[in-house]
């Protein structure tokens, strides 16, 4: 899902990236600097890479209606949220980039189907983290596969939302044109997850920032 600048008045840019450079002010205070290290810095630049190239196969119902996998909570339980903000934040300048997106219109998709998809996997991973037993099938579960169909329905909902609210469409058209698809979207997006999470909990345990804390102590 992308907003085109279209659909977003020259006030509403101006707020929005003033929201944009406040939550990448208060996520770069809040990088470890354990994830600092040159090894991890390399995975974290590969990952975003990934991201892109999933965010590059984009399939659109109308302008600012679309569907394309997120990634974003395998990609939060990886680097954290900090750097999960920073990732998805260049992942969305490199679509920029790439001229399937403008520019202007950057921070507020950065907002909308960045960085409120990653607060929203790394609350729930918080929660799992400290309410529920360390189990290596309730992360993959409860943080992976759940999470990430949370954090995309969120997303979606955030984005149909402001197109509403803006009188670019209404809640009846998109009712009819888009969110009848939606539950065909959000279960690939959740196995994704989880299938890239088991993964690395299987192959590259240190890949996971989170897995240490979220497997049971011997």
């Amino acid at each position: 899902m992308h907003i085109p600048i279209a659909l977003i008045p020259n006030s509403l840019l101006i707020f929005t990236f003033l929201c944009w450079l406040l939550v990448i002010g208060v996520a770069l205070r809040h990088i470890n600097s354990k994830t600092l290290s040159a090894g991890f810095i390399h995975v974290f630049l590969g990952a975003v890479v990934a991201l892109l190239l999933l965010w590059r196969f984009d399939v659109s119902v109308t302008p600012g209606l679309g569907f394309h996998f997120l990634g974003v909570t395998v990609f939060t339980l990886m680097v954290g949220w900090p750097l999960g903000i920073i990732g998805v934040s260049l992942a969305t300048l490199g679509i920029v980039l790439s001229q399937q997106a403008d520019l202007g219109a950057w921070p507020l998709n950065s907002l909308l189907f960045g960085a409120l998809p990653v607060f929203v996997s790394y609350a729930i991973y918080r929660l799992v983290y400290r309410y529920l037993p360390r189990h290596i099938f309730i992360t993959i579960f409860l943080c992976a596969f759940f999470g990430a169909m949370l954090a995309a329905s969120v997303s979606v909902f955030a984005g149909v939302g402001y197109l509403v609210l803006s009188g670019a469409y209404s809640m009846a058209y998109i009712s009819e044109t888009y969110l009848p698809f939606l539950p065909l979207y959000l279960l690939p997006e959740g196995l994704l997850n989880g299938f890239m999470t088991t993964v690395f909990i299987a192959l590259r345990p240190a890949w996971l920032s989170t897995f240490d804390e979220l497997t049971p102590r011997g």
